[in-house]
């Protein structure tokens, strides 16, 4: 495991750091331990040294601590305040993090209020405890460390100040505000670096580990499918009620709506766009590398050490030789040649001109000229040659028209859209609103969660779409949803007509469901009998392969696997099949039920791990365990730092500060 520069550390897991560079990710420091630490070395942080260089060389460092804000106090810890500010700040970072709808937002409100206050609370922790320690990120400590960095340099190698007033300017932050927060976490990572720094796993806890993960088996299977059911006997009526009975809860049906939605549908305003053959014409033109094949060569390509050994090959071969009459001459040669055989190339795949010339212009089978290369001295033999083919206008010409008028179709759709929204906030129904830009109102009169009606259909169109159907069942009924886009850039609204409840099924009108449960299990019931006495006759024969050969049933070999189910089809259930596998003993029988079969398995090969510690699996298993040691260590710092600190968290004052207006 590499350790970095303590400080490089530091600035890495910096949440200032974080809204600077990685503008879209929210999170505590310590969401952002392991992401970072793959980071340390790379450009990000140098970007960082930049910023702070040229903020230095632009202002100084007079006025980069600031404290916090005035007003209320949204969390205390300790002897600090942090304000309405100060949570605000995290509070819209991470909405804007997560990119949810608006409509969305309000049901995920109270998990992001907790998720802000936590991480203040954390982090608050941390500086109360840095500042009892005396713990310092001096100015010329700062200043010497930023001023090491030579990036973000113009041309003339000189910082540019836009580069910071950007950067910030993205962030939201002030210069000040910026320098005031790495400080107070350069101070924090400081802590955080002394205790989870040098973390190592023990070896022997590692190794177990390994050999536990990377240990795989290998079985033979006899598999029962219910294919070999030929029959099932007839249920009585009073089976199938009492199955009813006792599986009443899975026979609820669903909550359904009605719904009445208008889908302002690009496909259909693309039919009454007329394009006109000259602007056909002119993407026919603009897109004519697309519409081509370029012309392409099968070749020998013979690479020779020295000027004179091609040339000499070349003087000393008759020309119009076949291909095998060639690679005989160059198996003559000995060790002074190499060929590449290349298939299907085009003019492009080869970079030096001389190179493309010697392919493309010597004919089929006839030698090039000797080019010089890096590589040596290169002769091209081509074996083939196919021309160039360009797509006639005629062949695209629909293809082209249909595109060109769905993309003026969604350009058309907003003034639509515009239109339609107008009319809603005018007092028009969706119906009447739809009139407005030719469109036809579409209704369903049931739908459930899942796009099922009330018959069990499957709804087609956009109406199976997960936002469609997210929409509907998000909007009070007899209210109308928010105007979304579809996933075709479209745009569609709803209009809740009416809801009907849960209620529990009768006996009647799910008898086909019950039916078919009960041969379901009646089937399974009877794959288990027969695995059951097939293990029963492998155990007595002395292994599957006499009980299969005796029984005329085919065996099969799977493995090697992990306990995972790593190496198993799916098919087989690779959890539920490497589960028995890895409670066997060597030649010892078990049965694994397969879903849609049930195998008969017999574990005959134990393949322990390989421990190789310089292998990929060995470092990511020590990677996975530092990375939670440092997280139990984390929560062991906070946790005592809990017990340490006073914290007072104004709930009342924070909802009123997230309460929409």
């Amino acid at each position: 495991m590499q350790f970095h520069d303590v400080r490089t550390y530091d600035v890495a897991k910096s949440t200032v750091f974080k809204l600077l560079v990685f503008p879209s990710f929210t999170g505590t420091v310590f969401d952002m331990l392991q992401f970072i630490r793959s980071k340390v070395t790379s450009i990000f942080i140098k970007v960082l040294f930049g910023i702070l260089i040229l903020s230095f060389a632009i202002w100084g460092i007079g006025d980069i601590f600031m404290g916090n804000r005035d007003g209320e106090a949204v969390v205390s810890i300790g002897n600090k305040d942090y304000n309405a500010n100060d949570f605000l700040s995290e509070y819209e970072k991470a909405k804007r993090a997560m990119r949810l709808p608006p409509e969305y937002e309000e049901l995920v409100r109270p998990q992001i209020v907790e998720s802000v206050t936590q991480s203040i609370v954390r982090n608050g922790l941390l500086s109360a405890e840095t500042l009892d320690l005396n713990l310092v990120f001096g100015d010329a400590q700062l200043k010497k460390w930023v001023g090491q960095s030579e990036t973000f340099r113009n041309d003339n190698g000189k910082f540019d100040p836009e580069l910071l007033r950007q950067a910030l300017f993205n962030s939201g932050l002030t210069e000040g505000e910026f320098f005031s927060s790495l400080r107070e976490e350069m101070r924090n990572n400081q802590l955080i670096s002394a205790v989870v720094g040098s973390i190592l796993p023990p070896t022997i806890l590692t190794e177990k580990i390994f050999k536990y993960r990377n240990e795989k088996r290998i079985v033979n299977i006899v598999e029962f499918t219910n294919e070999s059911i030929l029959s099932l006997p007839a249920p009585k009526v009073s089976e199938l009620r009492k199955l009813y009975e006792d599986t009443k809860s899975e026979y609820m049906s669903p909550v359904f709506r009605s719904v009445t939605y208008v889908n302002v549908d690009p496909k259909e305003v693309a039919k009454d766009i007329m394009i006109s053959e000259e602007i056909i014409k002119e993407e026919y033109s603009s897109r004519l590398d697309e519409m081509t094949t370029p012309a392409s060569r099968t070749l020998k390509q013979i690479i020779f050490s020295t000027k004179n050994s091609a040339e000499k090959f070349i003087k000393s071969t008759p020309s119009s030789l076949t291909a095998p009459e060639v690679a005989a001459r160059i198996t003559e040669i000995g060790n002074d040649v190499s060929v590449v055989d290349m298939k299907d190339v085009i003019k492009s795949d080869l970079i030096d001109v001389n190179e493309k010339t010697a392919a493309f212009d010597t004919p089929v089978g006839q030698l090039s000229k000797a080019i010089e290369t890096s590589f040596g001295w290169k002769v091209f033999f081509p074996l083939s040659k196919t021309a160039e083919v360009i797509i006639p206008l005629d062949d695209v010409r629909q293809k082209l028209k249909d595109e060109l008028s769905y993309e003026k179709a969604l350009d058309d759709i907003f003034e639509l859209t515009n239109i339609f929204e107008d009319s809603l906030a005018a007092g028009a129904t969706i119906e009447q609103a739809a009139r407005e830009i030719n469109f036809k109102p579409v209704t369903i009169q049931s739908l459930d969660k899942n796009g099922l009606t009330e018959k069990g259909d499957a709804v087609g169109g956009i109406a199976a779409e997960k936002r469609f159907l997210s929409s509907v069942f998000n909007t009070p009924v007899t209210q109308l949803s928010q105007l979304l886009e579809s996933e075709d850039g479209g745009y569609f609204i709803v209009r809740i007509n009416s809801e009907t409840k849960t209620r529990q099924r009768n006996f009647e009108e799910v008898k086909s469901k019950v039916l078919k449960s009960w041969e379901n299990a009646a089937r399974k019931k009877l794959l288990m009998k027969k695995a059951k006495n097939f293990a029963s006759k492998s155990k007595t024969m002395g292994g599957l392969d006499r009980a299969a050969e005796a029984s005329g049933v085919a065996k099969n070999r799977i493995g090697p696997f992990s306990r995972f189910g790593e190496g198993i089809e799916p098919r087989l259930n690779p959890n539920e099949l490497a589960s028995v596998a890895f409670e066997l003993s060597e030649n010892a029988i078990g049965i694994a039920d397969n879903n849609n079969s049930v195998s008969v398995v017999e574990l005959i090969d134990i393949q322990p791990a390989k421990l190789d510690k310089k292998s990929e699996a060995w470092l990511s298993l020590e990677r996975e365990l530092i990375s939670g040691m440092e997280q139990d260590y984390l929560e062991a710092i906070h946790s005592a730092l809990r017990k340490k600190y006073s914290i007072s968290i104004n709930q009342d004052y924070i909802e009123k500060l997230v309460k929409p207006e």
